[in-house]
């Protein structure tokens, strides 16, 4: 999967719950990304739903979301 940052401002896109971030270790891959820039998160190859969050705004519902794999 590939997060894009196109902010003005560096985020930090981790896997849930908050702070664990425990759920999809493979998406933790992407950590600080900066403006501009684009990351990809590990092989996600098991089957679930993985929740993410930007752990420097945790309750900032648009840097929310989550990602079915199938």
């Amino acid at each position: 999967m590939t997060f894009v940052n196109n902010d003005t401002r560096v985020h930090e896109m981790d896997s849930n719950p908050h702070p664990e971030h425990t759920d999809c270790p493979e998406m933790n891959l992407i950590d600080l990304i900066s403006p501009g820039q684009t990351k990809l998160t590990g092989n996600l190859n098991t089957s679930r739903t993985c929740g993410y969050h930007d752990h420097l705004n945790p309750n900032t519902t648009n840097l929310m979301g989550s990602i079915v794999i199938q």
